[in-house]
């Protein structure tokens, strides 16, 4: 028989309607969330819905539910793997247009994937706070035969914050913004904040601190802002130049695909237990 989530809860009065109280809270698989072979990891197919998925392991297209409690999913339409087009225009609607989220950065991770290894000379020569990003490859009698770097998915919220004193202030919080000393010398970020005579810029990069001068000024490209700057000080310096190698900006566009691929993986409740959690569901909200 159908199990569907909502059947089980309790009902209340609104006005003339009875309705389903959707604010009541259940902790459902209480008794084989301690279990390691209740569950296991499964790659979803790129088109398979949870219902499609709930039909085919469970033969109860209503029994998707089980699938958003073991997986802590709230929203099933965007915590779900979206396939290429669905994916598409969520990004399209989230950040305005997909050239938007593909060019504007959340953060920074630390690459070392695919790093080659270095020489022990090499990692000797290295500065104090470089050689944290490393760590020793161990050979006979665990001696150092050279470095690897340090597989740490280490971020930050950004590589710098640069202060620009100004006359308009008027920018769009996050808009890409132009730093533009000449014709042949610029630099470009992502608006932070603004407070009284003062931009505050992130992700900065190309050429953002110069002494300025005249014809020094910032553009936003969304605000259309055309401001002349006539001071420039750096209030944040979390990467410092020559650890920049080391790091990789993360724009808005990676930030979803990440998410979105870790979703293609779901935890499942082994059918020989659906039944234990339908009867917690039950007893939890008494019906």
């Amino acid at each position: 028989m159908a199990q569907r989530y909502f059947d089980k809860f309790p009902t209340v009065q609104y006005g003339n309607t009875t309705m389903v109280d959707i604010t009541a809270r259940v902790v459902v698989l209480e008794s084989v969330s301690s279990n390691p072979f209740a569950f296991y990891p499964y790659e979803l197919d790129v088109y398979e819905r949870p219902d499609q998925f709930s039909y085919r392991y469970y033969q109860d297209p209503y029994q998707s539910w089980l699938i958003y409690l073991s997986n802590k999913i709230v929203d099933p339409y965007y915590e779900w793997y979206l396939s290429d087009t669905e994916f598409i225009d969520f990004v399209g609607k989230k950040y305005g247009d997909v050239y938007t989220a593909q060019t504007k950065i959340k953060n920074y991770r630390n690459n070392w994937i695919n790093e080659e290894p270095i020489s022990s000379s090499f990692y000797n020569a290295l500065p104090a706070y470089m050689k944290d990003y490393w760590e020793p490859i161990l050979g006979a009698g665990n001696k150092v035969i050279s470095y690897n770097r340090k597989k740490i998915d280490w971020t930050v919220n950004t590589n710098k914050i640069m202060s620009y004193t100004v006359s308009n202030t008027n920018f769009v919080e996050d808009e890409i913004v132009n730093i533009v000393y000449n014709t042949n010398t610029t630099g470009k970020g992502q608006v932070l904040s603004t407070s009284n005579n003062t931009v505050y810029v992130q992700h900065v990069s190309g050429t953002y601190d110069l002494a300025s001068s005249n014809t020094s000024y910032i553009y936003g490209n969304e605000s259309t802002v055309n401001t002349i700057f006539t001071s420039v000080t750096c209030t944040a310096n979390n990467i410092r130049e020559e650890e920049q190698s080391y790091w990789t900006a993360v724009t808005y566009f990676d930030y979803e695909t990440i998410k979105n691929e870790y979703n293609k993986t779901i935890r499942v409740l082994d059918n020989r237990y659906n039944g234990i959690a339908i009867s917690d569901l039950k007893r939890l909200l008494k019906k």
